[in-house]
């Protein structure tokens, strides 16, 4: 983790303590339930790191809600907008190919590997 990302993250989790510190509050079991829920939901967020799977499940989202757009608007004979959804989802595929390219070498390379071990074992 970069010294940026420890930094704002350090911030963020200070603020929270600070926020407890107004309300004249020395520890977040004296909140009730409810802020606790809420004081947890705001350090899950601050403290958050986000993963390639996060990423790839985010554009997988936004690919399925940009294809039913997209069939709405051909259905709704809207050709201006399904050109701009199309535009957009052929991005987002671009991008999900990208980080899928790694793995598909990976891949690759290992069943090479393994044909060669099989191969050089007979």
């Amino acid at each position: 983790m970069s010294e940026h990302k420890k930094n704002r993250i350090a911030h963020g989790i200070g603020l929270l303590k600070q926020w407890l510190a107004n309300l004249e509050i020395k520890d977040y079991t004296e909140l009730s339930e409810q802020e606790q829920q809420t004081y947890n939901e705001w350090e899950k967020v601050i403290t958050k790191e986000l993963t390639l799977d996060d990423l790839k499940s985010f554009l997988q989202k936004q690919q399925v809600a940009l294809s039913k757009q997209l069939r709405e608007a051909v259905v709704e004979g809207e050709e201006r907008k399904a050109l701009r959804i199309a535009a957009r989802l052929d991005n987002y595929e671009a991008i999900v190919e990208m980080l899928a390219e790694p793995e598909r070498s990976r891949e690759t390379i290992i069943a090479n590997i393994t044909s060669l071990i099989t191969t050089n074992n007979k």
